[in-house]
């Protein structure tokens, strides 16, 4: 091509547009059962940059295990010279951070491309040009290597133990599959910096631990000195979900099932504190996030993050997140924490407080909201109901036991490995009533049976008595719990997945409750 004008490279630029920046949805992979398929028959591909990257995903004799293949498309020898040259002219030329702060990062990478092609005279295609652009984008605007991991949606966690070793990642179907990537020294070091970088952050050999956020909501955690991990640098990707799972994925995938939605959706109405808890990944924020819907549409609501996860469609809702501070001569200025936004948040007067994760000193400012009256909902690290009372008793948190009682529902969930290395499952439900005589009242009201994958249901709720004395007049449990079971169902029946559309019916049900269950019945019966 021995000329390119303005029409060819608009061209090429809504070309890599349609297929890089196209809405990523989970492969069909995701909804089939490959319990009862051999490993050894296991051959897939799926697309992660469609006609740029694919996903490999089969058996290898050598190791007899399953890997993850990352495939791109080949380049000649005359492509990657001229990929290198180009790379080089812009490091030359521009740095990294003129990219980053560019209108249209392609469009500059795409120019510099294009004039190289003209002062060489190069004869060159236009597949040829939209290769080398589509890994100029990928390593100057991307991840790197890494980039094509970054848009599957069924990887959960992306790790590297050290430079010359395979980066491995966490996949919902397969668990933890080897992959075909692998840094040199020299690349991961830089790598590092990069990662630091992307996350507005410093990392060095004197300050070689970076525990960050990417601009998609990413966790990384890395380290920079081999003094410190010893096979090289290191680094983790906890994969922010773009596609956050809905009540109706969560009942299809069992991670609870019918009553128990129907069941939280009533604590939720009626105003009860929850808080949910399991170990790390263990699907605490998604159920959050979930039960978060059934919030009434006329409640105000205000939510609390260090990394923006909850995603709600009510009118009356404040989205607030943590800020680091920067560094002045050894002291931190303008750092916005957990505990200064819910501090400030009670002054707002809202119904619903959601915290992201309680960890600290904002649990107590959380309580004493929940003695004003504000529901809360939030999450926390801890695996049974002693760990919980034990974390908010003891230093940071230093909560009076009194305090306790205001604590309504647990919710525990665990990563059920023996179901499959994605499964999600709601161990416990259990209520918590007074403190009396230095013990707190509990009682069971809903527990998962490992042998079956079910849920068993004990009755004899001890809740409804509270959070009556509490606000008066609430809705009776059992009847309103059939109501909610009715609408769940219908939901699940119909699969109706998507969060806006599951929120118009959770709206209809408390704007026009008697409307919409006969307009169920009558289409489900």
């Amino acid at each position: 091509m021995k000329f390119i004008t303005k029409e060819i490279k608009q061209k090429i630029l809504e070309y890599f547009d349609k297929l890089i920046k196209s809405d990523i949805r989970l492969p069909e992979i995701y909804y089939k059962n490959i319990s009862n398929i051999k490993i050894e028959n296991i051959n897939l591909w799926y697309p992660l940059i469609p006609k740029f990257a694919y996903a490999h995903i089969f058996y290898d004799p050598l190791s007899e295990e399953l890997v993850y293949y990352v495939e791109e498309p080949e380049l000649s020898e005359d492509e990657r010279l001229m990929l290198k040259k180009t790379k080089e002219e812009i490091i030359d030329k521009i740095y990294y951070s003129d990219i980053e702060k560019a209108k249209s990062k392609e469009e500059i990478i795409l120019d510099y491309l294009i004039d190289i092609i003209r002062r060489t005279k190069i004869n060159i295609d236009e597949n040829s040009i939209i290769k080398i652009f589509y890994y100029l984008w990928r390593d100057m605007v991307g991840l790197e290597k890494i980039e094509p991991l970054m848009h599957d949606l069924l990887i959960e966690d992306i790790s590297c133990d050290g430079y010359d070793i395979p980066i491995y990642v966490h996949h919902k179907k397969f668990g933890i599959l080897r992959t075909n990537i692998s840094f040199s020294k020299e690349e991961l070091e830089r790598f590092i910096i990069k990662l630091a970088q992307k996350c507005n952050r410093y990392v060095s050999y004197a300050e070689p631990l970076l525990d960050a956020t990417l601009p998609d909501g990413s966790r990384v955690n890395a380290t920079y000195s081999s003094d410190v991990t010893t096979r090289g640098p290191t680094f983790t990707i906890r994969k922010f979900r773009r596609e956050i799972l809905s009540i109706v994925d969560l009942i299809k995938n069992n991670t609870l099932n019918i009553d128990m939605a129907a069941y939280l959706w009533w604590a939720v109405e009626n105003r009860a504190n929850i808080i949910i808890a399991g170990e790390t990944a263990s699907g605490k924020t998604t159920l959050l996030n979930a039960i978060s819907m059934f919030i009434p549409p006329n409640a105000k609501i205000v939510s609390i993050e260090d990394t923006r996860e909850i995603q709600l469609y009510h009118e009356n809702w404040i989205p607030a997140v943590t800020r680091k501070g920067f560094l002045v001569e050894g002291r931190v200025f303008g750092e916005v924490t957990m505990y200064d936004l819910l501090r400030e948040s009670f002054r707002q007067n809202p119904d619903y407080i959601i915290v992201g994760e309680i960890r600290g000193e904002e649990a107590y400012v959380m309580f004493q909201g929940m003695a004003s009256g504000h529901a809360a909902l939030s999450t926390m690290h801890a695996d049974t109901l002693h760990s919980i009372i034990r974390r908010l008793i003891t230093p940071p948190i230093n909560l009076p036991k009194e305090l306790l009682e205001l604590l309504d529902i647990a919710v525990f969930m665990i990563r059920a490995r023996g179901i499959s290395p994605s499964a999600r499952r709601v161990r416990e439900i259990i209520e918590l009533g007074k403190y009396h005589e230095d013990k707190l009242d509990t009682n069971k009201i809903f527990g998962w049976i490992p042998a079956k994958d079910t849920f068993e249901y004990y009755d004899n709720s001890i809740l409804q008595e509270e959070l009556a004395n509490r606000y008066g007049s609430i809705s009776k449990l059992e009847e309103s719990i059939e109501e909610k079971k009715l609408v769940l169902t219908y939901l699940y029946k119909k699969n109706i997945r998507n969060l806006e559309k599951i929120y118009e019916y959770i709206k209809a049900y408390y704007l026009d409750k008697e409307n919409l269950l006969n307009e169920i019945e009558n289409e489900i019966y």
